[in-house]
């Protein structure tokens, strides 16, 4: 298997069928592509065409691009300008003049510092039966993130939250393109801030996890959505907030 052990200031090598995102435009009009390593030459990537993921802006032949992958220790990124090969291929693309990689998150998750709306309702355990979705929407509490990642979020919360306490989220018009409406969430901190507020810290549940903080008949009584948190879409959240991070950083917000 070919690899690129000259990746600018970190010693990482890039690998053949490696995934890549590159992210290109401006924040709010940023486009994200997904496209894989097909080779790899001294002075250049040959890329898979890369295949729209979301946003709003295009790719086009010697555009530069931010490319960001991620391992199992952290998220990486880099500059690249991208070429149309020579002759013109369908399957194929070049990613030339490529800047050093720079380690942009060391942890496990991108951890993106915003605050983002969503709802929470605190399950009682053992778990009876939820209200409908239009009663559960009046009930629930409306609070705000400090900090988001794909594996959880810290908050404030209006209400006293003991650590391991299950909570139903509700993500509906949070601007997020890549979460479940619902999810489930197990309170993994809770601590009173400077300002007496409590700050709460909860994990998002997986799917096959699940069965782990609910029983067989309870889970029946969550809403459906709530048990589609897969790997697979925890990974697309990972992207998004990574690529936000990155556009945030450009710009010298971060």
């Amino acid at each position: 298997m070919k690899e690129a052990t000259k990746t600018g200031s970190v010693e990482l090598p890039l690998r053949v069928w490696e995934r890549l995102q590159l992210v290109v435009g401006d924040e709010g009009q940023e486009g994200v592509y997904n496209c894989r390593v097909s080779d790899i030459t001294n002075d250049r990537l040959i890329i898979s065409r890369p295949a729209f993921a979301y946003g709003k802006s295009l790719l086009a032949d010697n555009r530069r691009v931010a490319v960001q992958f991620t391992r199992s220790d952290a998220a990486y990124a880099f500059n690249a300008r991208l070429k149309e090969t020579e002759p013109k291929s369908d399957d194929a693309m070049y990613l030339l003049d490529l800047g050093e990689v720079s380690r942009r998150q060391r942890r496990r998750f991108v951890r993106l510092e915003k605050m983002i709306t969503f709802k929470y309702h605190l399950l009682p355990r053992p778990l009876g039966a939820v209200p409908d979705l239009s009663a559960l929407a009046k009930s629930m509490t409306i609070a705000r993130t400090q900090n988001i990642s794909a594996g959880g979020l810290l908050t404030a919360a209006g209400d006293d939250i003991d650590v391991g306490s299950l909570l139903l989220l509700d993500f509906a018009g949070s601007g997020l393109k890549n979460i479940p409406r619902f999810l489930i969430a197990v309170c993994r901190r809770s601590e009173k801030s400077s300002t007496d507020k409590q700050v709460v810290g909860v994990e998002f549940i997986l799917r096959d996890a699940l069965p782990q903080y609910l029983k067989k008949h309870e889970l029946k009584l969550i809403p459906g959505e709530a048990g589609q948190f897969t790997p697979f879409v925890q990974n697309l959240l990972v992207s998004e907030l990574f690529a936000e991070q990155l556009i945030l950083r450009q710009k010298g917000l971060l």
